[in-house]
């Protein structure tokens, strides 16, 4: 994303926050060929994110599948983070000649709503589970650190992986896979996965060099 259009998006978070309020989170994530980073986030109490905090395992799937090149936007996919807040979220695709460079993503937090209607529908002895997020129901969960998003794209902490001793070929593939992920869009990551794999940072960017 160039300078100038940075500016005017990072004008546009500050204009969104305002208008819509304090229960609307407002984030522009910047793509660029070093990953993708926070660029400007408003209302930010409502996820504790900060402008070092990473993409969402949603958020970096969507770019690694290029969902962008069929759509322009995507709008009220559920979403929620570690304090269990119950989100709304929409993200519209910032492009140029069909390249991405940019993602403003709107939350919004609904947790207010549930719990007012709960509370109108005790009063009536009336229950109703439209609003529970099960794992199939929740298409994004707000990471705060990489260290998250690496585990859980592993599938088990960083702790437990570094004991299991992997043979160089095993590293090879661990890469790739991590590659076919999207994990490596993440801006910063690099360093991660060499601390997870036990090996330098050079030689994840060789991995990553034949397999592109």
């Amino acid at each position: 994303m160039d300078k100038e259009t940075r500016t005017y998006y990072i004008k546009l978070v500050k204009f969104l926050a305002e208008a819509l309020g304090r229960n609307y989170e407002i984030v522009l994530h910047d793509v660029s060929e070093d990953g993708t980073n926070i660029a400007e986030i408003a209302n930010n109490h409502i996820s504790k994110r900060t402008i070092n905090s990473p993409l969402s395992g949603f958020a970096i799937e969507m770019i690694k599948n290029k969902i962008y090149l069929e759509r322009d936007y995507i709008t009220h996919y559920k979403t929620s983070a570690k304090n269990s807040q119950i989100m709304s979220g929409s993200t519209f695709f910032i492009k140029k000649d069909e390249k991405l460079e940019g993602l403003l993503c709107i939350n919004h937090d609904t947790s207010a709503f549930k719990k007012i209607s709960d509370e109108i529908l005790s009063l009536g002895n009336i229950y109703d589970n439209t609003y529970e997020l099960t794992e199939q129901d929740n298409k994004e969960y707000i990471k705060f650190d990489l260290e998250e998003i690496v585990e859980d794209i592993i599938g088990t902490s960083i702790d437990n992986f570094k004991n299991k001793n992997l043979k160089p070929k095993e590293k090879q593939k661990m890469i790739a896979d991590l590659y076919k992920k999207g994990i490596f869009n993440v801006k910063g990551v690099i360093p991660k996965v060499a601390e997870l794999l036990n090996i330098s940072e050079p030689s994840v960017y060789r991995h990553l060099q034949k397999i592109k």
